[in-house]
């Protein structure tokens, strides 16, 4: 085992210790509490998700997250293969739906998260009691819980950010090469997840490697491990193109040549919605985005969270300098890429900072317990610890009742109702026209469950990548053989259509369009050719 010997062992941002033990070879406190706290965390967490999951198929990504991984597909930019293959790994658990499987996947990625959330407070001297309460919180605020009840690739995200913080903090206090090893496998995986990785990781290695500094010089060769693992880690991206070439039923935009694969991975299709990135135009959107962000801190966690979780990054970035500068800067370039990317409209893009001050209102508390130690004359001075821990548990409570009826999702059955009503409806070999939000439970029940293998599912993005030019062409290829159906969510789509063929309402349904349920009524109508036109 190699250490700098020029610091101390597990080391905490924090004086005195009361973390429930000594540090053992790993530099994590030994004893019952500290080492059972983090378990408690996931098991708590997790029924707690459990109760409020949704049951059944979802709309839009949500739906295509429960869908291209069962059929080994390849999902919209960019890609997200290592959400691909451990959902479909997930997925063989032999219970449920493939859609609730997909959605339990989203809630054990979380209370993943939320148990590693607890071990890096208790590493940096958190005692446990506080640390597992304040975790359990930190899972209850709107934007995290609202992330474990449905699949997406952002629980898994989040699952894979905290356990680099967490392997990051367990080599700086053991020096362990297997923590790099573990460090660079999972920064790998993560950027087989989401990029976001890519404005987040750095900071972290960068930490690592300046804290290492002495055990790496003294053994250079040891970079060698976690830079080996991360390779491994990024060869998730091979999925990609073996999948493209075995051409599944969901293959976006058929990334079987270079360009193609690309185009896909960097996410070129969406760059647009980057506004001003790493300018000076970015510093005044993230001003701007000040007012919503505050909106949501109200509405998610009381503003509770944030300013004991400033004040406890603080606190590490005073007694631990090169650790809480990292988080903090992780901290401010989440932040900046959510006010900058799409008008700060993607709530999820939040979730690592939710996270991050989840981890300072912890050492923010324990700073508070032991406050209370040193001044206050025994025997009350031992009542900061309880107190803290029942700060925390009363502020989980809260954010718990405060959340639970804009989170819940256990009674939604909007996407199952749709599908049905779809595939109940329409004629033998018909053709629906849709669009995103809607196709992806049409999806799920065509090539998931298997249901009327007899009809054809066209998404906006089939008429873009195969070809077709405009939806208008792709309708007059089938009209004259097959029943055709039209299912848009703006209306201008509608007439376009309308300006070509003959539309006759069908039926009214509910769907959903930027989010998993159904929230709006739309028409489908069967399309008609003009008079003459089928001859």
């Amino acid at each position: 085992m190699l250490r700098d010997d020029a610091r101390p062992l597990a080391a905490s941002p924090l004086s005195g210790n009361a973390s429930g033990g000594s540090s053992g070879a790993s530099g994590y406190p030994d004893g019952l509490p500290a080492r059972i706290a983090p378990l408690l965390v996931f098991v708590g967490s997790l029924l707690l998700y459990l109760q409020t999951l949704m049951p059944g198929k979802a709309f839009d990504d949500w739906g295509e997250m429960q869908t291209v991984p069962h059929v080994l597909g390849i999902a919209h930019p960019t890609g997200y293969p290592t959400y691909i293959v451990t959902a479909w790994l997930f997925e063989l658990l032999p219970f449920g739906s493939i859609a609730f499987r997909a959605n339990l996947y989203a809630a054990v990625c979380v209370a993943v998260a939320m148990a590693a959330l607890a071990a890096i407070g208790i590493r940096l001297g958190v005692r446990p009691a506080i640390a597992a309460v304040v975790a359990v919180a930190t899972g209850a605020i709107g934007t995290i819980w609202a992330s474990a009840v449905v699949a997406e690739v952002n629980a898994l995200h989040l699952a894979l950010i905290a356990l680099i913080i967490e392997r990051t903090l367990a080599w700086s206090d053991s020096r362990r090469p297997r923590d790099l090893a573990i460090g660079g496998i999972l920064i790998g995986l993560a950027l087989g997840n989401h990029l976001l990785t890519a404005f987040t990781a750095p900071f972290l290695v960068l930490f690592a490697l300046w804290d290492g500094r002495e055990s790496l010089l003294d053994r250079p060769k040891l970079i060698l491990w976690p830079i080996a693992a991360g390779l491994a880690g990024l060869a998730v991206y091979l999925y990609i193109p073996l999948a493209a070439s075995g051409n599944p039923p969901l293959p976006y935009n058929h990334p079987t040549t270079v360009e193609g694969f690309l185009f896909l991975v960097m996410g070129q299709q969406f760059a647009g919605q980057y506004q001003g990135l790493f300018s000076f135009d970015s510093i005044g959107r993230l001003i701007d985005a000040v007012a919503p962000f505050w909106k949501l801190v109200g509405e998610r966690a009381f503003g509770l969270i944030p300013v004991l979780g400033i004040v406890g990054l603080g606190i590490i970035a005073v007694r631990r300098t090169a650790f809480g500068v990292a988080l903090l800067a992780v901290l401010m370039m989440s932040l900046n890429i959510w006010a900058t990317y799409n008008n700060a409209t993607l709530e999820h893009y939040l979730l690592v900072p939710w996270m991050l001050l989840g981890l300072g209102t912890a050492v923010a508390l324990e700073a508070a317990a032991r406050t209370v130690a040193r001044w206050v004359l025994p025997p009350a001075n031992e009542l900061g610890g309880p107190l803290a821990a029942l700060g925390g548990a009363a502020m989980a409570l809260l954010l718990i009742a405060s959340n639970l009826p804009d989170v819940d999702r256990s009674q939604d059955h909007t996407g199952d109702v749709f599908v049905d009503q779809m595939f109940n409806s329409v004629a033998p070999n018909a053709v629906i026209i849709s669009w995103w939000g809607a196709s992806s439970p049409l999806w799920h029940g065509h090539y998931v469950e298997g249901r009327r293998p007899d009809i054809t599912i066209v998404d906006d993005t089939n008429v873009v990548y195969e070809g077709w030019g405009t939806r208008e062409n792709r309708i007059a290829a089938v009209i004259c053989t097959r029943p055709v159906y039209l299912l848009l969510i703006m209306d201008r789509d509608v007439d376009e259509a309308r300006a070509q063929y003959d539309l006759v309402l069908d039926q009214t349904v509910k769907v959903g369009a930027g989010g998993p349920s159904g929230q709006w009524e739309r028409p489908v109508y069967r399309v008609n050719p003009k008079p003459g036109t089928c001859t």
